[in-house]
């Protein structure tokens, strides 16, 4: 077999692992189930490769934060991609919120995040993190089938102070097909700055977010 058989061979087996966590019809619990079990191969599954997500987060919280000492959540934190790549661009006090306690063990081990929670973020419940506690929430790769659902951006913005920025990156297809936010993830974002809770800085697509697909950046500030 060839490198570049084997490469595209590696790549087909690395995104049918990914698709188990995305699977149509997946509830919550499911999902949070898949990772617990994922979590000791997410990182060699899911590298720079073939999901560029996280460092695009992280890029953008460093064009768009000048303060390196400013509180952020990791949101949808998973074994620690994103903050790996926040803590190479200087920033210096990241938390970490994830269902999965299997992935934040594996982010805990990398000794990135001051504070790690073991919740999940979603539209009824909210988290135990007092309201405003940060200046920047972060997510990358948390919105998927039986991921956070749509409701759940309130609990988002709830966690950032005023005048904090939220920066969302996602893949840009799930918006077309998974059912929770077609029709209803923009429209709820879109009513939510009618409201006044927040205002759109940046929304724009971005390629190769994973697997060659494309991706879809949502920053706001927090009014």
């Amino acid at each position: 077999m060839s490198s570049t058989n084997q490469e595209i061979n590696e790549n087909e087996t690395k995104y049918q692992r990914n698709f188990g966590a995305h699977v149509p019809g997946m509830n919550n619990k499911q999902v949070v189930e898949y990772y617990d079990q994922w979590a000791e191969n997410y990182d060699g599954d899911l590298d720079a490769s073939v999901y560029r997500g996280p460092q695009i987060a992280a890029d953008l919280c460093n064009i768009f934060i000048s303060n390196k000492n400013l509180r952020i959540i990791d949101i949808g934190a998973g074994t620690g991609f994103c903050g790996h790549f926040l803590k190479q661009h200087g920033f210096t006090q990241i938390d970490a919120i994830d269902p999965s306690a299997s992935m934040i063990k594996v982010a805990k081990s990398k000794n990135i995040y001051q504070n790690l929670f073991v919740e999940g973020i979603s539209g009824d419940v909210q988290t135990s993190i007092e309201t405003g506690t940060y200046d920047v929430g972060v997510l990358s790769g948390a919105f998927g089938e039986g991921h956070i659902p749509c409701e759940g951006v309130k609990e988002i913005a709830r966690l950032v102070k005023p005048n904090g920025k939220i920066i969302l990156v996602m893949r840009k297809e799930y918006l077309n097909y998974v059912k929770d936010y077609v029709n209803k993830l923009e429209p709820m974002m879109k009513k939510m700055e009618d409201e006044g809770i927040w205002t759109r800085s940046a929304f724009f697509e971005v390629e190769n977010y994973s697997f060659d697909k494309a991706g879809l950046v949502c920053v706001f500030r927090r009014n």
